[in-house]
């Protein structure tokens, strides 16, 4: 899929739970960072991934802290009550970071090239700034917490 088809069929929420990827999720976050002024862009990933996360059902990937703190695919409801599995500490910063981290000009494979620690599902481009039980906190999957460690990008 181009960018266009693929940013087209998040936002028409026909993209299938096997295509709701941790890298579609960057991809959908890099695409509207890129297109948009950060606070719109914000606004569509929470909303879009809210709203394709309901039309499929709990998404393949979800973010909660199994016992090794690590991301993996579960299918249960997170500790925050959320049967869909979406987490706002998770989706704000990784959103700075990408954010931060866009270079004019760049199409996606090259950014992908480039941040190699976004595209890893364990997060440790987020646990450079978060500690893990920071991250992984009820309240972290509720609401934006700040960062433990180290500030992030603004």
């Amino acid at each position: 899929m181009t960018d266009d088809e693929f940013l087209a069929a998040f936002q028409a929420c026909t993209l299938t739970r096997p295509q709701w990827t941790h890298e579609a999720h960057v991809r959908m976050a890099w695409l509207f960072l890129t297109r948009l002024p950060f606070v719109t862009a914000l606004d569509r990933i929470r909303t879009g991934i809210r709203k394709l996360n309901d039309r499929i059902g709990q998404p393949l990937i979800t973010h909660r802290a199994p016992p090794q703190h690590s991301c993996k695919t579960v299918r249960s409801t997170g500790s925050s009550g959320d049967p869909n599995g979406y987490h706002e500490t998770i989706t704000v910063a990784f959103a700075r970071v990408i954010a931060s981290r866009v270079r004019l000009g760049e199409d996606f494979a090259a950014f992908r090239d480039r941040n190699a620690d976004l595209f890893d599902r364990t997060l440790p481009a987020l646990l450079r700034h978060y500690s893990k039980e920071r991250l992984w906190s009820p309240e972290a999957r509720r609401w934006f917490i700040e960062p433990d460690v180290a500030m992030l990008p603004t």
